[in-house]
This record gives structure tokens, sequence and C-alpha cells, in this order.
């Protein structure tokens, strides 16, 4: 579109909107009365839609295109009784948003909403040469061999597809209140996410699991989640009591992945020939590959809570929940192979999971003030994950290329957990000026499945508020918290048993420990003041850090640290002005120490030459700045102006070094990573201008700039040539740089 053209048009509908009376701030129809708002125009400047840009369009539909970003429209009888709102924003684009709310006022509140979320994976970027039907994805030809010949089928048989994700989000929440005491609701979500999104499989074609080639490709999405609720509440003479039922309910249409698999060159569909081992040489295994989707299940969940009051200043509050999750999608077939010839009762499985949990979580709250300087706040929590899911156990499972292998039965356990929470946290205000606060928390966790069965951790720590002046402040809080976890090794024999029996397996470490169940010790602190200088001007600084120690942990993480000071400015030097700026800066640091798993290893006796270490840190920081400016009538501007300005920086790396396990050659085993990192800016400028006592135009302009150093693997680049900017099945170039420039110009009109 002609930017001139642009304007004309723009300025032929200002012209024709200022002809209407500027006394309409309310119409009146009647008993009713009508308000609102529409703003309309157009983006004159071009939109990038190339594959340097993907990122930048990921979430946005930013088309050069007519747009209303904005309409709001409110009625309402003069008495006082009824209301009605509608709002819409970016009106008939992928990321619009409409909402609505009526009722009477005191008796019934409706509130619907519909918003949709674009997510643009890939824009003319990624390719395949799969030709996809629902779930199924077929080829009509195939290559003659690996390598070179692998090269040309795909530039021959390539073909670029847009790969995007549009969820679309629609619910209604009801609340009717027939007397003051009594009030009943009603709420419906439903959820529906359409499109595409990537879907990786390295475990189908292949010799070993050294040597298995990775199949790239999407997954069809059509889910289907729908959420609804119902519930009452009672409250008289400071008293509280209510009830909930929550239910879900999801749906995949697609509950299976099957696709050809290319290496497998006897035929195509239905004139390939399975085989029971693969061969890179003969280019023999089987013809499709297959997957299982997220299954379908539901969830019900009951809720009873209530509130009351109490002498001395005292609120208790409480509530109770329980539920049922259910999944018993059938299971899909063992094997796609038809070579091998296994169904799931002839390995002792059951057709389906028969998936069974039944959480339950108690809460009781109590917060007190018996004398005026202090005030205490207590909480217990139980939450009780209850799995009742079977154990499944497998026997005799033939793998590719594994039959004469001697087969190993292994099981599905289900993982169940409790949790018990206590906490205290008394204030005490010394003088009006200084409080002094302190927090303790106890958690023990129960565990069934984990190598852990029992975890305990006591957090505790003061804090201070400091107000001498109301023109400033000071906070600052420290916390320390150690977990222990007794019995590490409760489960770990078994496990290092079950490990260490699989014949070519590698033997359980035992000195190992996840560092999620281990030992850990954490030390947090913060700060924070702000000073109002002069009246006008305020500042601000914080900084926050955190230090995690893992001392039980011989192999695997060993520590983790993070810092985060920020510091701050407002300007007001008149009502009608506002500039802000701040600056934040943040590191993560952390440590590990492991194994090098070559062949040869022994890690029962681990030696020094075996053992490789690894550090890294990543961080970045971000600059903000901005004004915003109300404009009054001046020699210069006839009428009212508004301006608004704001620039930010972000910029962030992450560094891995490594180093260490010599014993498998004379170097290091270990390498160190390149350093990886992005960078962002953008600008916003938007000036509005006031045509008219209820008529203004809009003009913005929006600049965003992305550079990075990354390192994206692309597991299938070796069978491509170096001239090709594709991956072999889908393209991740969405991370490129690129410059974005728009700009826009509306028409607002009040009534």
């Amino acid at each position: 579109m002609n930017l001139k053209r642009l304007l004309a048009g723009c300025g032929t509908m200002a012209l024709v909107l200022s002809m209407l009376s500027p006394a309409l701030a309310q119409v009146d129809l009647g008993k009713y009365t009508v308000q609102g708002s529409v703003e309309a125009g157009a983006i004159p400047q071009p939109v990038p839609y190339d594959d340097s840009a993907a990122k930048y369009q990921e979430y946005r539909d930013l088309a050069q295109q007519f747009i209303v970003p904005k309409l709001q429209l409110i009625l309402g009888d003069k008495a006082e009784n009824y209301y009605v709102q509608f709002d819409a924003v970016n009106v008939a684009q992928k990321n619009q948003m409409y909402s609505l709310r009526f009722g009477e006022y005191g008796l019934l509140d409706v509130q619907a909403k519909f918003f949709e979320i674009p997510h643009a994976f890939s824009d003319g970027v990624a390719s395949t040469p799969y030709d996809e039907n629902g779930g199924n994805f077929t080829l009509s030809s195939k290559p003659t061999g690996t390598g070179p010949a692998l090269q040309s089928w795909q530039q021959a048989n390539d073909k670029p597809f847009d790969m995007s994700l549009l969820e679309g989000v629609a619910d209604i929440n009801v609340r009717y209140t027939p007397t003051p005491s009594l009030s009943f609701s009603a709420n419906l979500d439903y959820q529906n996410p359409t499109g595409q999104q990537p879907f990786g499989g390295s475990f189908m074609f292949g010799a070993n699991p050294g040597n298995y080639k990775v199949n790239e490709l999407w997954a069809p999405i059509q889910y289907y989640t729908y959420n609804f609720g119902t519930g009452m509440e009672y409250a008289k003479n400071g008293w509280l009591v209510g009830f909930q039922y929550q239910g879900s309910f999801f749906v995949d249409d697609y509950s299976t992945l099957t696709w050809d698999n290319p290496l497998n060159t006897s035929g195509v569909g239905s004139n390939c020939v399975d085989s029971t081992a693969f061969s890179s040489a003969s280019l023999t295994g089987p013809c499709a590959g297959r997957a299982a989707m997220y299954p379908n299940n539901q969830a019900h969940n009951f809720i009873v809570n209530g509130a009351g009051q109490l002498p001395f200043n005292t609120h208790v509050m409480g509530s109770l929940e329980y539920g049922f999750w259910l999944q018993n999608s059938p299971f899909i077939p063992l094997t796609s192979n038809s070579t091998l010839k296994q169904s799931l009762s002839s390995v002792g499985a059951p057709n389906s999971l028969g998936g069974d949990v039944q959480p339950f979580f108690a809460n009781f709250t109590i917060d007190s003030n018996p004398i005026e300087p202090l005030d205490i706040k207590a909480t217990y929590s139980y939450f009780d994950y209850d799995n009742l899911t079977p154990v499944i156990t497998f026997k005799g499972v033939k793998s590719l290329n594994d039959i004469a292998d001697p087969q190993m039965p292994f099981s599905a356990y289900p993982f169940s957990f409790s949790e018990q929470d206590v906490s205290l946290e008394p204030t005490y205000h010394v003088t009006d000026t200084v409080a002094a606060h302190f927090t303790m928390k106890w958690q023990t966790n129960h565990n069934e499945g984990l190598e852990v069965l029992q975890q305990d951790q006591l957090s505790y720590g003061p804090a201070l508020d400091w107000n001498p002046y109301p023109w400033l402040t000071f906070r600052a809080d420290y916390q320390h918290a150690h977990r222990d976890s007794p019995g590490y090794n409760n489960n770990r024999a078994d496990l290092a048993e079950i490990l260490g029996g699989i014949p070519g397996g590698i033997e359980e470490v035992q000195d190992l420990r996840r560092f999620d169940e281990a030992t850990v010790d954490v030390n947090q602190t913060s700060l924070y003041a702000s000073v109002q200088p002069i009246e006008k001007v305020s500042l601000f600084s914080a900084f926050n850090y955190d230090d995690y120690n893992y001392p039980s942990t011989d192999f695997g993480l060993q520590h983790t640290s993070s810092y985060s000071p920020s510091v701050g400015a407002s300007y007001d030097p008149l009502p009608s002005m506002h500039f802000f700026g701040d600056y934040g800066w943040q590191a993560y640091d952390w440590n590990l120490r492991s194994l090098y798993g070559g062949t040869g290893v022994k890690p029962g006796v681990p030696g020094k030459s075996w053992v490789w270490t690894a550090d890294g840190r990543n961080q970045g920081s971000n600059f903000d700045l901005g004004m915003d400016v109300a404009i009054p009538q001046n020699r210069i501007l006839g009428r009212p102006s508004h301006l608004k300005i704001q620039y930010t920086y972000t910029v962030g790396s992450s560094l891995t070094h490594q180093s260490g396990a010599t014993a498998a050659g004379s170097a290091s085993e270990a390498i160190d990573y390149p350093n990886a990192g992005t960078q962002m800016e953008e600008l916003m400028v938007q000036y509005e201008y006031d045509l008219r006592d209820n008529l203004a135009i809009n003009i913005g302009y929006y600049f965003n700039n992305f550079g990075e150093h990354n390192y994206m693997v692309d597991q299938m680049a070796n069978y491509m040539p170096n001239a090709s900017k594709n991956s072999t099945f889908l393209g991740n170039t969405d991370m490129s740089p690129y410059n974005a420039n728009v700009g826009f110009i509306t028409i607002k009109y009040k009534f």
C-alpha cells in the first residue's frame, strides 16, 4: 500500500468522523445510555515475512493490512440496574480477543471471553519430503542410498511448508447472588490448539542406540480441552462456607503418528518389505515408524472451603480437596514391524494403562493480631498424590537387531508421594517505622518409586522493614534451608542390580546422586531500598542472591549460585509528565563433576582419569528507558496530544567450559563449548493528537532488532550439501538475526 494513499485515506476518515458532534460523549436511548470508542487504521510499513524474521513473527499477526486495534461499547440504564460492556482487541487478526460482560448489579454477573494465541514456528523455512494426512506421513519416493544419494534425493523431493499453531480459548463465568448471604457460580473453559508443531524421534531407524537415524517431523495438532465447574458459597456473621466441583476432559484427534522409513528402500507404501534387522549397507529394516501421542484423559475435583472470624482479631481459613484423575486410552501395538510379530499380550502387557490417580489436599491458615504490635500467621498444608495405577511388566520384548540377545523384563512403576508443610510467620512492629519478621517452614516428603523415600527440609530466616521517613524505605531478608535425604540408597541396590544385569549395560555408579533428591544447603539474601530525595524524583535499588550447595553429590551437580542487582529511577516534573529508566543484571553460575562414558570405562572403580568437570555461567542484562507525556494545547498545537516513547535493550550469553577424562587418550575428552547468546533491542513510539474532543489520530512506530551468536544442533545436517540452509526434514533457522520496522496510523473515535 502506498504511504501517501494511506495517509490520504486516513485523512478522509478523520474528516468524516470530525463532522459528527463532539458533544456525543454519551448517547441517550430513552431509558438507556450508550458510550464507547472505536479505533481503526492500517500498517503502512512493510512487515518482514522471510526466514530471517520467523522469530519476530512467532506470536504476532502483523500483516500489511487494515487493522482495528481496539473497539469498546458500554450500555446501561439510567437507573443503574443493568450493564453491558463489549471489548475487542486486534479485530479479525490471528491474535484477536473479544470479551463481553453483562448482568444486573448485585444479582447476576456474566463474563465471556474468546481469544486466539498464534505461534508461527516456521514461515516457509521448514522443508520435508513427506506428505501428511492426519497422523500418517508417507513418501512418494525413497533414496537409493545414503550419503550423496540421500542428499540428492532430499534436494529433489524437499518442499517448504509453513508450520504454525493457533490456539483458540473461550471461557464463560456466571455468578448469581439471590441474597447477600448466598451465591452460586459456574464456569466453562474451552481450549483448541490446531496446526502443527515440531516432533522428533530418535528411537526408530538404526542399528543400535549409538547409530539411530533421527527422523525430524512435525506433529499435527488437534486437541480439545473442556474445563467446567460449579459451586456455591454461604456467608453470614463473619463466617463463610463453600463447595465447588471442577472437571476437565482432554481429547486428542491424533492418538498415533506413523511415518515411512526413508532408509528402507525396498519399496514405497504397501510395496515396502519389513526386515528383522536394520542395515545401513543394504538399506533394510522396518518400513514405518510409529509413536503414541497424548492420550485422552479426564479429571474430577471436589472442594470444600471455609473461613471465619474469632476473638482477638483472629481469622481462620481452610479447604479440603479430593479428586480422581483417569486415563485408560488403549496402548498402540507393540511394534509396526511385521517380522517381529509381537503383541501386547505376548509380552504380558494389558491393552490399556488403567491410570488412576486420587489426589487429596488440605490447607489450614490462621492469621491473628492478638496485641497491636504483633501479627502472627501460621499455615499447615498436606498433599497426597495417591497413584493407584497398576504396575505394568513387559517380558521378552524383541527390539530391532536385539533378537539374539536374552530379553530382560522391565516394569513401569507408578510414582506416588505425600508432602506436609508447616510454616510460622510472626511480625513484630518494634516502632512505627521498624517491623521485624521471622519466617520458619518445615517440609517433609514421603516418596514411592524414587531413590529417596523421605526428604525433610527446614528453612528459616529474619527480615527487616525500616521506614524512617515517608521518602525512605529499606527492606532486607535472609533465608537458610537444609534438605536432608536420609536413606538415600533405600532403592538404589535394586536399581543398580537391574541396570547391571542388562547384557552390555553399564554398571550403576553407587556414588552418583540425583541433585533434585540429594541433600542440599540453600542460602538466599535480598535487599531493597527506595528513596525520594526531592518531591518529584524516586530512586530504587534491589539485590538478590541465591546459593545452592549439594554436599552429598559426588557425581552430578555440585553447586549453583545466582546474582541479580538492579537500579532504577523515575522523574515526574509535572502531573502530566513521567520519565523512567532502570537497569538490571543477572548471572547464574554452576559446576558439576561426572564420568566419561566411553568404551572400557569401569564406573564401579572410577579413577581420576575417568572424571571430567564442567562449569558455566548464564548471564544477561537489560536496560529500559522511556517517557509518557501529556502535551497541553499550545501556540503550535491547537489541541491536546499524548506522546509515549520506550526503548529496551537486552543481552544474554551462555558459557560452558569442561576439562578432564583423559583415560581414553592423551587429550581431554571434555571440550569447551563455544559461547552462545542473543541480544535484542526495541523502540516503541506512539503519538496521539486530539482532532476534536471525541476524535483522535494515533501514529506509531515500532523497531525491533534481534541478533545472536547461537549454535543450533541440526541432527540431519550431515546428510545435506553444505549449500543447503534447511535440515533434512525441518528447518531450524527461526533464530536468525533480523531487523523489523513496523509503522501504523489509526483514527480513534469516542462516543
